[in-house]
């Protein structure tokens, strides 16, 4: 396990820095906002039909 350790910090310290894309960016914050989005309106959804489940 050591030699493959090894093998793959090698390999880690020969790549080159490469910055992120314009639309990489953009696909990245698109998808946390639709999962910050999407947990706001599940629990809204959660605690208007299901009430008795946060303690109402």
């Amino acid at each position: 396990m050591n030699l493959d350790e090894n093998k793959i910090a090698e390999e880690m310290q020969k790549m080159e820095y490469e910055p992120m894309l314009p639309i990489e960016k953009k696909l990245v914050s698109w998808s946390i906002s639709i999962g910050v989005i999407s947990l706001i309106v599940l629990y809204w959804v959660s605690a208007t039909f299901f009430p008795a489940a946060h303690g109402g």
